[in-house]
């Protein structure tokens, strides 16, 4: 569904956008590359209120 510019980020769904799942290639993202992402996401349809964030560790 959309890969960010630096290829770090990329979101995965189907084609119902019942599920969303957001992958990145670092363990942390910053917060800018985050917001800049949700924002095209929302702007493609994806209703984001029901996203869970995952801890992730190193």
């Amino acid at each position: 569904m959309d890969l960010d510019p630096g290829d770090q980020l990329v979101a995965v769904s189907e084609p119902r956008r019942e599920y969303l799942w957001i992958l990145s290639r670092t363990p942390t993202v910053g917060a800018a590359a985050d917001q800049a992402l949700l924002g095209r996401l929302q702007a493609k349809g994806f209703d984001l209120s029901t996203l869970e964030k995952s801890t992730q560790q190193r």
